[in-house]
């Protein structure tokens, strides 16, 4: 059969389409049902805003965030605030006051008031993107964009492994603020587009779940190719958080994989994880307590072994890690037993360790997300916050739409979860594009529940 130019250019034209609806889909009539026609255009516009920010998050720290608040502040001059009055959204608004309050009587009202930054924008946003996110159809392929965008953060990072060329350094255009070197660490640890190698790593973890969930086909609405992309974004993911080097991830990584595994009920692939992960726990410590293990440590990379027994190895030039958050977390605390009410002011750490001559031995922060708030802004701050995250999962799981999702609602709840996990080890959320990820799952979450009654 002979293909004339006409055929070849119709069928070309029918691949670009369905490749740009795969990417940007438009709302349907049915989700639109109970709007006037000037307010669907404002609503079609302000979707496809939102999908190309989910898509292309990972692109910059600077101009994201910035395009972001554009479009939430648009959503809400034309919405006013009714329309992110709900439950939720005002204990964030209590929260934010709590916050504000601390602020001003903080140790350094300049550093805390900066401080706030890391924190008031992003509840704004989770209550922005629960206007935005209303169906599921809406969630499943939101959700379906920050993990294709994922494949950006793995291939540059796969990219870096493959050049290994630390010595030449990205142009800092795109990505300001860090340099990012075109290859390994001196400790062999890949950093990708973030500024350190625990933030891509979390990063990944999060996505990772969702990843794991499309590509299985769970996600019945998913077409073929829409799997595909997902089980390429698993693959290569999988592949860089584990050259991030990050022993907080791999251990939550493993984790969120049993608690898929209980979640799909695979009770012998929790059985098999189980005794796999006993077998690299005696691999790994078993010489240090004398429990042996030697000749199984032997099959593992050595890389790998060194790397994890180094948490508890005080011989191993990696422990130092361990050693110096023991000292800011002994620190914290003692601040936090001073201040339990107000605390010292956001980030303000330091800058309190200086004045009391207290060495933290070089690091920057807590190290731990829970007592840089109960620091920053004192316990009722820090169980506020984690009252309303157990809040909105809770909801969020058991509210009647989560069926619609194919599973999607529960496996976004276990990524969350794990950031939370890793919050105990790190203090990751000062990177905005880390933040925007957060508060867009729990916003997105929170946007079924408050819409499903028009649906």
């Amino acid at each position: 059969m002979q293909c004339t130019p006409f055929s070849f250019m119709a069928t070309q034209k029918l691949l670009m389409d369905r490749g740009v609806k795969m990417f940007w889909r438009s709302l349907d009539d049915h989700d639109l049902k109970n709007f006037d026609d000037a307010l669907k255009n404002d609503l079609q516009w302000e979707w496809l805003w939102q999908q190309f920010l989910a898509l292309f998050l990972v692109i910059s720290n600077v101009f994201m965030p910035i395009l972001t608040a554009l479009l939430a502040f648009k959503v809400l001059f034309r919405n006013g605030w009714k329309a992110i009055a709900t439950p939720i959204n005002i204990a964030y608004g209590i929260l934010a006051v709590w916050m504000i309050l601390t602020t001003l009587i903080a140790f350094d009202l300049g550093t805390a008031a900066g401080g706030l930054a890391n924190f008031l924008p992003y509840f704004f946003l989770a209550a922005i993107t629960s206007v935005i996110i209303r169906t599921p159809s809406q969630f499943t392929h939101f959700l379906w964009l920050l993990v294709t965008g994922s494949i950006l953060v793995s291939g540059f990072g796969i990219l870096q492994a493959i050049l290994n060329r630390p010595d030449l350094i990205f142009p800092k255009v795109i990505f300001d603020s860090y340099q990012i070197p075109m290859g390994f660490s001196a400790d062999r640890r890949i950093q990708s587009f973030f500024g350190h190698f625990n933030e891509t790593a979390i990063y990944l973890l999060m996505l990772l779940p969702i990843a794991c969930h499309f590509a299985l086909g769970k996600v019945k609405s998913l077409s073929k190719s829409q799997r595909a992309i997902a089980a390429l974004a698993l693959a290569l993911g999988t592949c860089v958080l584990i050259m991030t080097g990050s022993r907080n991830a791999w251990g939550l990584a493993i984790l969120g994989g049993v608690a898929l595994a209980i979640y799909y009920r695979q009770w012998k692939l929790v059985s098999a994880m189980g005794i796999v992960l006993i077998l690299i726990a005696w691999a790994v410590f078993g010489q240090k307590y004398g429990l042996g293990g030697e000749a199984l440590r032997s099959l593992l990379p050595e890389g790998f072994v060194n790397r994890l027994a180094s948490t508890v190895d005080p011989k191993l030039a990696d422990y130092a890690s361990t050693a110096d958050r023991l000292n800011a977390w002994q620190f914290a605390i003692s601040l936090i037993s001073q201040h339990p009410l107000q605390g010292w002011g956001l980030r303000n750490f330091p800058l309190v360790a200086q004045s009391m001559g207290f060495d933290l031995r070089g690091l920057p922060h807590e190290h731990n997300l829970f007592l840089a708030i109960a620091v920053g802004s004192g316990i009722p701050a820090l169980i506020g916050l984690l009252g309303i995250i157990i809040w909105t999962i809770w909801i969020s799981v058991r509210s009647a739409i989560a069926k619609d999702t194919e599973g999607t609602m529960a496996i976004t709840a276990i990524s969350i979860i794990l950031f939370w996990l890793s919050c105990w080890l790190d203090l990751v959320l000062y990177e905005p594009r880390l933040s925007m990820l957060l508060w867009y799952l729990l916003g997105s979450m929170y946007g079924l529940v408050i819409h499903q009654r028009s649906l």
